[in-house]
């Protein structure tokens, strides 16, 4: 328990830091930490990385303002399709979700990783392909347990041409809608553990807050490529672990 919740610390940092990579965290430190089940853990996750996303975007908000009116037209395009996938995810076997889980994530970190100069607001990418990654990162969010800030932030990044930073504080805003969608329809594999949840939620926040404080003090261009280095192994660990089950 003691190493968990040290963990999950790591996790809450994470998410103020990088404005994603909570539930990619989360997810497994409650599976291969905790001992839950991998449908039982992707609905805890959605707890944890959603009420943590609360507590981050207002941080987040004191030192620079966020973009709300993208936050809220990226989630509202997602919440049908992660309460759906939500659904969907109960009737699959733990290991695929896990491996399919994995794959995304390696897929994703190693796109961060290529070189680009850091972006100014005024231009703004396709309205449909934004549309179309706010469906999908709801639907991602539902089916795997993810926040979708490793999917939100390139997405604000290269489609409205955000600075990093703010792309990190208002992925948090996206990260907590979609979680309570996403936790709708995982409501049935949800068995809240009290004394397993109230430790684990504060170590969450106060990981979060430090992660906050530490983003004012790293580059941009560095905040991208830890976020890519650490999406991309943790997936290609997790994708490891899970093809043994095939």
């Amino acid at each position: 328990m003691w190493l968990g919740t040290l963990l999950i610390v790591l996790m809450g940092v994470s998410l103020g830091l990088l404005g994603g990579g909570g539930s990619i965290l989360a997810v497994p430190i409650l599976v291969y930490v905790i001992g839950l089940d991998a449908h039982h853990a992707i609905a805890f996750s959605l707890v944890l990385v959603g009420g943590t996303a609360v507590l981050g975007a207002g941080f987040h908000h004191r030192n620079s303002p966020l973009a709300w009116r993208e936050a809220l037209l990226f989630a509202a395009c997602g919440v049908p399709f992660s309460f759906l996938s939500g659904i969907v995810s109960r009737r699959l076997a733990g290991p695929l979700l896990l491996v399919l889980f994995g794959l995304l994530m390696a897929t994703v970190g190693s796109l961060m990783l290529r070189p680009r100069p850091e972006p100014h607001e005024g231009k703004r990418g396709s309205p449909l392909l934004f549309t179309l990654a706010g469906g999908g990162v709801g639907f991602l969010t539902g089916f795997l347990g993810v926040g979708g800030g490793f999917l939100i932030v390139p997405v604000f990044i290269l489609l409205l041409h955000m600075p990093t930073r703010r792309a990190i504080g208002t992925s948090l805003v996206v990260i907590a809608i979609n979680c309570a969608s996403g936790l709708v329809g995982h409501w049935p594999s949800l068995e809240m553990q009290w004394k397993l949840a109230v430790p684990l939620s504060v170590a969450a926040l106060a990981g979060s807050l430090v992660g906050v404080r530490l983003s004012q003090r790293f580059s941009p261009r560095l905040l991208r490529q830890v976020f890519g280095v650490f999406v991309v192994i943790l997936g290609l660990v997790i994708v490891l672990r899970n093809l043994a089950a095939f």
